[in-house]
């Protein structure tokens, strides 16, 4: 029963990601936290306070404003003081360019007690970068700024 809710509440945080609303993932993070970004670009890094990754939040939707998520997969595993959560995904999105393009990846959170305490996020980055290299091209600044970390 725990694992059915524990998926059924990520799903709901993705659906809520895919209306651009960041605030439930913020919420679900304990007081201590490590929230990370494979790559080295403007959206890699480690976050450990919330105003940096509410600032991160903001950031990714700034660069890829209709940003949508279609998760494939759902495995948690665990007890409810040591759970990990696998989200497997496909994104789409429009770039400034009026390109479709798409990714996919998947997330690797650790919960305590439904609180995640890390979320780390892998994508292809070679095509991530790419992409991110096309937005600049098409005027989104922040692009070339470097990772919010902290």
């Amino acid at each position: 029963m725990y694992h059915a809710i524990m998926r059924s509440k990520v799903r709901e945080i993705f659906n809520q990601l895919n209306q651009g609303n960041y605030e439930p993932i913020l919420a679900s993070l304990a007081p201590t936290f490590e929230h990370w970004f494979i790559g080295e670009h403007a959206l890699s890094g480690l976050r450990t306070s919330l105003p940096v990754t509410r600032k991160w939040y903001k950031r990714l939707y700034r660069i890829f404003p209709n940003i949508h998520f279609d998760i494939k997969n759902i495995v948690v595993q665990g007890t409810p003081w040591d759970t990990t959560v696998l989200v497997e995904w496909d994104d789409h999105y429009t770039l400034l360019n009026g390109e479709k393009r798409a990714n996919l990846g998947i997330h690797i959170i650790h919960l305590k007690w439904a609180k995640a305490d890390s979320i780390r996020i892998h994508c292809d980055t070679k095509l991530l970068l790419e992409n991110l290299a096309i937005q600049a091209q098409g005027g989104a600044a922040e692009v070339a700024l470097p990772p919010l970390v902290g």
